[in-house]
């Protein structure tokens, strides 16, 4: 049987797929119907949206329609596009619906299902059928291709309660199969295999030549440049950024490659101009975003044991917990693309007796662009349709929010559950109390207590960001510089997926870290030993680490990868790393009940 997360992967990659060749279709159709306005109006028509960013202002327009005329013109352009878009999302919208006779609603409870005996999915979500852009224009809220500066902030607050059901059309298991995976047992051994082989041929070969020089020199470079940076002495600076460039390739090795990435970021915080190159990195990403972070996960969990380690730890928590139970709810921190609980529903789909009622309500924060709650929408729908595919009752609620704006109310806790948190690698991105004076981190924290789950599973990376930038600078480089060794041991040099694993998943941190100050900082990561403090302050008590769990993830670790990772125990922490230095740790908690709390 194929592994449940790439299977899950593949599935997630044709839909993309299609999903990109259907608003091709329909961004063509969109424009025949728009010319004709542009012309009445005596303006050109805007570029592709694909071809370049959307970069005019509605100001703009207002101020450069002088006449009264011109002014009536843009109402009738706005009101006939918003009544073509309302007319194309009843017709868009008609597709998904089931047959009427079957369609059930449960408006108290905001559920929509296509029978009550299967399974369910709401969603809490913003959503609109069309959004303004900065002409003013309407334009589909589901397109990925029309995007500006505007978008990229984070668009903040709880979204209204919507119902969505996912499409009735079956859809074929090998097509998806023959996307990027084949069904065989040992195609994840095999493809851990494969890159290993190839990398033994590059190494005989002399392409992953480096050596100790070329990274001691570098990583110095790179340090008297960030002191250079820090004083704002542009001579100086420019001089060393010049010597780092002539040693640095975006193509080279792995400290290579990380010094091309450190110094355009510090030639960037020097210009003044960190948080504007910080905002162009990421809407590089927002215009096809989904599938350059499955591929890159796809590559990730072939190169690096670290993420199904974590899903073993976590979910073998999860089905102790809930071993006799009915109906178990879990509140997952971060759901991102939900590649975690594949393997979960696939597991309690075979408990004797059946399996329990699942209900999972994922919360992300809002992304850029005019739906902010795209993803944890999608990640509702495909989950359902995995649900199906084993019979297990399943209901998905998806909340995209500022984590520590969110209310107990909105994640409707039952008596009759057991309810599990999960949050993998997500709070690091909410803020501590560097910059607000009540830590919306232990704000969460609190909300979690609130909860009172039979059990909150975290997972963090090993690492601090200083609050000063020469130490964070030097945290940041000895981290990555760890990293890109990784990459530089487990991925052959011309793999294209690592390059994307780099940009998808590296780069953005190393430009926010060194290129921005302040609020604009957008992670501030805790050491272990700072999380563990932290959450006992919070009046959690730390579980004991699971013997046959460990003994679980340490065979993961075992099946092909390379040697030099390592696993281990220690002070109630399951414990991951490379060459003896400790990079993430996973953990169990409870909520502690006594008075003192």
């Amino acid at each position: 049987m194929m592994d449940p997360t790439l299977d899950y992967i593949s599935r997630y990659l044709l839909e993309e797929e299609i999903d990109e060749l259907s608003i091709n279709k329909d961004e063509a159709a969109l424009q025949d119907i728009e010319k004709p306005f542009y012309e009445i109006l005596g303006q050109k028509y805007p570029p592709a949206p694909n071809e370049q960013l959307l970069t005019s202002n509605k100001s703009d327009l207002s101020s450069s329609s002088s006449s009264t005329s011109t002014s009536s013109n843009n109402n009738m352009l706005a009101e006939s596009l918003l009544v073509m878009e309302y007319c194309r999302g009843i017709e868009e919208g008609m597709k998904f619906l089931p047959n009427i006779n079957k369609l059930v609603a449960n408006f108290k409870e905001n559920i929509v299902s296509a029978d009550p005996s299967e399974v369910k999915y709401a969603n809490s979500a913003r959503f609109k059928l069309a959004e303004k852009d900065d002409l003013g224009m309407m334009f589909p809220s589901r397109s990925k291709k029309y995007t500006s500066d505007r978008d990229l902030d984070i668009l903040e607050g709880r979204n209204s309660k919507i119902s969505m059901i996912d499409s009735e059309e079956p859809v074929g298991d090998d097509v998806y199969d023959e996307v990027l995976l084949d069904c065989g047992d040992n195609r994840l051994k095999g493809e851990i295999w494969s890159l290993r082989e190839t990398l033994q041929l590059e190494a005989s070969s002399g392409v992953s030549k480096k050596t100790q020089g070329d990274h001691h020199e570098l990583c110095t470079l790179l340090i008297r440049c960030s002191e250079a940076v820090a004083i704002y002495d542009q001579q100086r600076a420019q001089e060393l950024l010049n010597n780092i460039r002539k040693q640095s390739s975006p193509s080279g090795n792995g400290i290579q490659r990380l010094a091309s990435v450190l110094a355009d970021a510090l030639e960037a915080r020097l210009a003044g101009d960190g948080r504007e190159y910080f905002r162009r990195h990421i809407a590089k990403l927002v215009k096809s975003p989904d599938i350059y972070f499955l591929k890159s996960h796809h590559m990730l969990i072939r190169a690096a044991p670290f993420t199904r380690v974590y899903y073993c730890f976590s979910n073998g928590n999860i089905l102790n917990v809930a071993r006799n139970a009915r109906k178990v709810h879990i509140i997952d921190l971060g759901i991102k693309f939900g590649f975690q609980w594949p393997s979960l529903i696939q597991a309690i789909s075979k408990r004797e007796g059946g399996p329990p009622k699942l209900r999972i309500t994922g919360i992300g924060f809002p992304e850029p662009g005019f739906r902010p709650a795209k993803r944890v929408e999608g990640v509702g729908q495909r989950l359902l349709e995995y649900a199906r595919s084993f019979n297990v009752p399943f209901e998905y609620k998806g909340i995209a929010s500022q984590w520590e704006s969110i209310r107990i109310e909105e994640l409707t806790i039952n008596d009759d559950e057991v309810v599990i948190v999960n949050c993998l690698f997500g709070l690091r991105e909410v803020q501590d109390e560097t910059f607000a004076i009540d830590s919306p981190r232990d704000q969460v924290l609190k909300l979690i207590r609130q909860i009172k789950p039979q059990i909150f599973i975290q997972a963090e990376a090993n690492r601090s960001y200083s609050s000063f930038f020469l130490v964070r600078f030097q945290q940041v480089l000895s981290t990555y510089a760890a990293i890109y060794d990784i990459v530089d041991s487990t991925i052959p040099r011309k793999d294209k997926d690592g390059k994307l694993l780099e940009n998808v998943y590296f780069v953005p941190d190393i430009i926010n870290s060194i290129a921005c100050e302040g609020s604009d900082l957008k992670e501030k990561p805790e050491t272990l030993k700072q999380w563990q403090r932290r959450n006992l302050r919070a009046c959690f008590e730390q579980l004991p680490v699971n013997p046959d769990i460990v003994k679980e993830c340490k065979k993961l670790v075992r099946d092909g990868y390379d040697d030099r990772y390592f696993i281990q125990e220690d002070d109630n922490w399951l414990l991951q790393g490379w060459k003896g230095r400790v990079l993430a740790g996973v953990t169990a908690w409870k909520p502690r009940l006594d008075e003192g709390c």
